[in-house]
């Protein structure tokens, strides 16, 4: 970050400092996801005020490079991800049919003793952690537990194939149905620290259990997203439902009669 802002130039200091701000994120001085420096470390550094230093990173806000966290600082924003919930497919192979150049890591690998899968199935139980990349951001995190019966998987394979792939190219398991299940949740240090995220108050968390034809477990997935990434979507088809009308709150009047 160099300092190159123009004293006696008819462009404002606030629109100077933004713009150079704004080049320094394109060219990947800060991460998507990455906090930016203070107000004041930006004040000190670039010797302006506190004032165009606000008014440089509302410019940048306005124009969606950066987002703010109220007590948090001023975050580079994240790559923006649309998924689409309408189809059954794996989460992996949802962001590859959008054409998302995505990353993934598996970081714990550990074959479960049958108890622990909370008596869903029995037989050899799998859990691993997958971490998704994108530009260079890590955007989910996706603890996963695979129910094998008698067969084994490798840590290989899993890092090679999505689950999906894994049950069916693997396991010669066929997934008929999911039940998905998403909700608002807190920030666990140890996700916070696996994430690489700082200043993040929540995460979405989308709960997946995988069946086959049979009604059994295949496998069972949470996974941990960005909230300032992800985007999901379902396409619904009619005939549409009408409700016959809306009820009203009570007014203090009609509580009190």
């Amino acid at each position: 970050m160099l300092s190159k802002l123009t004293r006696n130039s008819e462009t404002p200091l606030y629109l100077q400092l933004a713009e150079q701000l704004a080049n320094d994120i394109q060219a990947k001085q800060w991460l998507p996801l990455q906090k930016l420096p203070s107000e004041y470390e930006l004040t000190r550094f670039f010797g302006v005020s506190r004032v165009t230093v606000r008014q440089a990173l509302r410019v940048l806000i306005d124009r969606g490079l950066v987002v703010s966290r109220q007590g948090k600082g001023v975050y580079v924003r994240g790559p923006r991800v649309n998924q689409d919930l309408g189809s059954l497919r794996g989460f992996y192979d949802g962001l590859v049919a959008r054409n998302y150049d995505v990353e993934t890591e598996v970081v714990e690998f550990t074959q479960l003793k049958a108890p622990e899968a909370d008596g869903w199935a029995s037989g050899n139980v799998f859990q691993y952690v997958r971490l998704y990349q994108l530009e260079g951001a890590t955007i989910v995190l996706a603890d996963i537990t695979v129910f094998c019966l008698e067969a084994l998987i490798t840590r290989d394979q899993v890092e090679r194939l999505p689950v999906y792939a894994l049950l069916q190219e693997v396991l010669k398991k066929k997934v008929a149905r999911a039940a998905t299940q998403i909700k608002a949740t807190g920030m666990r240090p140890d996700i916070a620290t696996r994430m690489g995220l700082e200043g993040t108050a929540g995460l979405l968390q989308m709960d997946r259990t995988s069946y086959d034809e049979s009604g059994a477990v295949l496998e069972s997935s949470h996974f941990y997203i960005q909230p300032d990434v992800f985007a999901f979507e379902v396409e619904v088809a009619g005939p549409m439902q009408l409700a016959s009308g809306i009820r009203k709150v009570p007014t203090s009047k009609n509580k009190g009669a």
